[in-house]
């Protein structure tokens, strides 16, 4: 595998490309509320993967959720539960409600591209290494790590194609 001369994109850009990609974003919710994962962490380790060709050790994993669990915990969550609450019919909510959301989702969604960045900071994202792993086996490897066997080949054909559609992945053209 070739290192690309061309700058690759951060992290908060690679995620809100492929997570704008069809699919991506319903999977990535439904891996958050069935099975708890960490869609920050998971964007996080594809990046890696797709990006870099990195893959991370159960160390690194273990290093990363500690660092943004309490951030996640005590901001995001919280943020997130207000923003649902707030979407529901009952009880019946103030006409209102609806411009407090959508302020709530922008201040959420600010709260998630401070995470990112916490992860962007850690020593993995910087670890110097040998050779890259292919793009794909670094996915799959990173996702095994995150998300529930049933669910891995689904989520990392998901992620990869969302990758090249969005012209990520290196060597891939984007797809209008």
């Amino acid at each position: 595998m070739t290192v690309s001369a061309a700058p690759s994109p951060d992290l908060w850009r690679f995620s809100l490309a492929v997570y704008a990609r069809p699919g991506v974003a319903p999977m990535c919710l439904e891996l958050q509320d069935r099975h708890g994962a960490d869609v920050n962490l998971l964007l996080w380790a594809a990046w890696l993967a797709l990006v870099h060709g990195h893959v991370l050790t159960p160390e690194e994993l273990a290093g990363a959720e500690a660092a943004v669990a309490p951030w996640r915990e005590a901001v995001v969550r919280p943020l997130r539960a207000v923003r649902r609450t707030l979407k529901a019919p009952e009880p019946p909510l103030p006409a209102d409600a609806g411009a407090l959301r959508e302020r709530i989702k922008a201040v959420e969604l600010e709260a998630e591209r401070l995470q990112q960045q916490m992860l962007d900071g850690l020593p993995a994202t910087r670890r110097p290494g040998g050779s890259p792993a292919s793009p794909a086996a670094a996915l799959a490897t990173n996702l095994s790590r995150l998300v529930p066997p049933e669910t891995l080949p689904a989520v990392t054909r998901a992620l990869h194609t969302a990758a090249q559609e969005s012209g990520i992945l290196r060597g891939s053209v984007p797809s209008p």
